[in-house]
């Protein structure tokens, strides 16, 4: 079987309180060295305020771990709860 390209092998890292939480988050991922990208930070300007409609991290699957430790040191700094994904 062939290892699927790197492109599609991304999962969701975290899921942001709101968009400028999220895009704090990315960058703190970026300066460690990790690929991130925020999911979604747009879609409460276009539908509205409707609960469950929150930015995500999404990350390569090989860089998880590291990821998940940059955004838990980050929280232990700032006192900022990460609501991580439950894994697959």
């Amino acid at each position: 079987m062939n290892k699927p390209e790197a492109q599609e092998d991304i999962v969701r890292l975290a899921t942001a309180p709101n968009p400028v939480q999220a895009h704090i988050w990315e960058q703190a991922l970026r300066e460690a060295g990790i690929r991130a990208r925020v999911v979604g930070d747009f879609l409460a300007a276009s539908v509205g305020d409707i609960p469950g409609l929150y930015p995500e991290i999404w990350v390569y699957r090989d860089d998880l771990a590291r990821a998940e430790e940059v955004l838990r040191q980050g929280q232990e700094t700032s006192g900022q709860e990460v609501e991580e994904e439950p894994e697959d």
